[in-house]
């Protein structure tokens, strides 16, 4: 048997949501402000949301699947369809409808396990192929087993740009603190002014066009352009 699950750090990707949620949440009892309960709720909402999603696992037995202690025989299924609306596949076992979300690793592997391949299902491919820069990178989406080389390899060089950004936010913060040192304003305005270009600069010049602040990017593991240039960066 094998688990098919989110990566556990995953789970906690929106813990600044979780944190600011409850922050706005306790101000806003405390000083009995709407905005501040309705804000909070909302990014509690959305970190339970995302992190109930991200419980999603699946085990491949030698007769089929299981989920939440039920199990699901290959023989019973009938179908597979596409919800592009939220990135997901429903397997169709005879009147119930098992969820497989696009963002779990292996899901590729589970339907191939079904007896299914993912190419076949209808719809599925030309919508990946659709899928455009940060939504890979954010989780909703992970690529097919034959790609997966192609994303490591974006991920790498997604992560590498984001600490120079960060290393940009860095000399903002100094900017900052030597503007409160009287003998150090003039370097503060310098040190500060040049963090926050260098910050718009890479926020607006990913390697590629992976993912623009603007319109999502051109990233696509399954492109054949992002194929060869992921076979050329690891030659």
């Amino acid at each position: 048997m094998r688990e098919l699950a989110f990566p556990a750090g995953m789970r906690w990707r929106l813990w600044w949501a979780l944190l600011l949620g409850a922050f706005l949440l306790a101000f806003g009892l405390w000083m009995r402000e709407l905005w501040g309960l309705l804000l909070g709720a909302l990014l509690l909402g959305a970190f339970l949301f995302h992190y109930r999603r991200t419980a999603y696992v699946l085990v491949l037995e030698p007769e089929g699947v299981r989920r939440e202690g039920r199990r699901y025989p290959k023989e019973a299924l009938k179908g597979v369809a596409l919800d592009a609306l939220f990135g997901r596949l429903f397997l169709d076992f005879g009147g119930e409808r098992l969820p497989l979300p696009l963002g779990l690793h292996g899901w590729d592997e589970a339907l191939a396990h079904l007896g299914v391949d993912w190419r076949g299902v209808e719809g599925l491919e030309a919508y990946l192929l659709g899928q455009r820069g940060r939504v890979w990178f954010l989780g909703a989406l992970h690529p097919p087993r034959e790609a997966e080389g192609v994303h490591r390899w974006a991920l790498g060089l997604y992560r590498r740009h984001f600490l120079k950004i960060y290393g940009a936010l860095a000399l903002c913060v100094l900017g900052f603190w030597l503007l409160g040192l009287e003998a150090a304003q003039g370097l503060g305005v310098a040190v500060l002014l040049l963090g926050v270009a260098l910050a718009l600069f890479w926020a607006n010049s990913f390697p590629h066009d992976l993912v623009c602040l603007r319109g999502g990017g051109r990233y696509n593991p399954l492109d054949p352009e992002f194929q060869r240039l992921a076979e050329e960066g690891r030659g």
